[in-house]
Formats: C-alpha cells, structure tokens, sequence
C-alpha cells in the first residue's frame, strides 16, 4: 500500500489533481485499486466523492455552533480534531482490502496540517505496518512566473520536506495551462540551471528583495533542496502520466526515505 499526501498553497490545484490522477488510474488499469481520503473539514464541495471523508466525523460549521470561533479559529480547531479520529480513518482503510494507492486530499490552508501537530501525526499514524507514504507537493505556476515568487513557494515546499523529513517529495509545477510556453520553459530553466535563476533575479527583482531571493537561491543549491519539478495541468489531464511515473519510481527506490 502506498499512501501519497497532496500538500500545496490554497488554489494550487490539490483537489483537481487528485480527481485527475483518480482518472487517470481508473483508466490506465482497472486492476489497480485507488482509494481517495478528504483531510479538508472545511471544503464544502469537490469535484470527486471521497472514499473516505474527514468531514464524517468534523466540520468547521460543527465547530463555528458549538464553539463560536469564526471560520479561521475554526478551521485550526476542525484540523487539531482530526487526531481524534485516527482510529476510525485506520478501520475505514481497512474495509478496503489494501488498496494499492490512497491520495490524501490535506485542506486547502496548507499551513495547518503541514507545521501544527494534527498533520505529522496523522501522516505518521496511517503510515502503520509495510505502507509506504509520500508527498506531492504543488507549485502553482501562476506564482512561480517571478523569481521572488517561485523562491517563495521553494521556501514552502523546502519546509514540508523538513517538516515530514522521512517522506519523499515529488514536486509538481500545476495549472501550466495558466501560463504561456516560454514562461513555463523558464520556470523549468530556473530549476536546472542556477544561473539562469540569478540572472532573471537580477533583470526582474529589486533593491533588498532582489538581495534576498539571490541568497535564498544560493542556499537552497547548496543545501539540494531545489529537485526536479513535473509540469501538469490536471485540469486537462496534461502530465498526469508523468505524476503517476514519478510515484512508482520514488515508492520503488530503496534509497527512498519511505518506510
């Protein structure tokens, strides 16, 4: 069993992923057994139906009548309660005769379950007896189109890999539909290529931001945490292939952090 945590900044495309990669699987092979896990208490709507729905059991609204918070208290208590409940995902799980993947859909405010308690312990607690587990962290493309921009969203998901240390990280660049070919290519360039990040920082960035994203880049290089980054457009169905790739070669590497 493989599980596959899908973490990223509010409107990156989490939810529209993992209806795509759900698809995509269904239709690749029939004999492999998907089964989809909603993390968000406080999304109202998606365009799947989870397999398994934290909202069974925690809401936000619950959370805003009984206690008075307003939506943002709310949501950071609808996650911090989802511990409680580890049991009863552990034993829905269960009734799925071991799945060959599950997609993990963690809540749009990405801050609250990547660095608040609830998020590691829940990626930990289901990570029980040989299943492996993993992170798809989501680039949105749209942010990442200045070099201040896409540094800032390698600080975040530089983060979740510190945060979740023992999890591999496949890093997507979403929504490419949403920008155009040469701006893709570029954003890819920066990944590759370190000069080609400073040299865009120094024609586009400015006075101490200019400073600070030269340095970010220079650290992040030397510390390795810029990798390799899949562009995808869920929405069209536009390298999900390669997402399903990138997952069977990361659960299969021995050297991987998976355990």
């Amino acid at each position: 069993m493989l599980i596959q945590y899908v973490i990223g900044p509010a409107g990156s495309g989490k939810t529209t992923l993992v209806k795509s990669l759900v698809e995509y699987l269904q239709d690749y092979n029939q004999e492999i057994s998907v089964v989809t896990i909603n993390l968000d208490p406080g999304c109202r709507t998606l365009p799947y139906t989870p397999d398994i729905d934290i909202q069974d059991y925690v809401t936000v609204d619950a959370v805003m009548e009984k206690t008075g918070l307003g939506p943002n208290g709310a949501m950071i208590a609808a996650t911090d309660l989802m511990v409680n409940y580890i049991e009863d995902l552990k034993y829905e799980i269960n009734q799925y005769n071991d799945p060959e993947i599950i997609l993990v859909d963690t809540p749009g405010q990405m801050e609250l379950f990547s660095f608040r308690n609830s998020g590691p312990m829940i990626a930990n607690a289901l990570g029980f007896g040989s299943v492996k587990r993993g992170i798809i962290f989501c680039y949105d493309s749209t942010m990442c189109i200045h070099p201040n921009g896409f540094i800032s969203t390698l600080l975040l998901a530089a983060s979740v890999q510190f945060r979740f240390a023992n999890l591999s990280q496949i890093n997507l660049l979403t929504k490419k539909d949403l920008i155009h070919g040469e701006k893709l290519d570029m954003i890819l360039k920066w990944v590759e290529d370190e000069y080609e990040l400073a040299t865009a920082t120094e024609n586009l960035e400015r006075g101490m931001l200019k400073e600070l994203t030269l340095s970010l880049g220079r650290t992040f290089r030397e510390f390795g945490a810029v990798s390799d980054l899949l562009p995808v457009s869920a929405k069209y169905n536009e390298g999900v292939d390669n997402v399903w790739g990138a997952i069977q070669r990361v659960s299969n590497d021995d050297t991987s952090p998976y355990y």
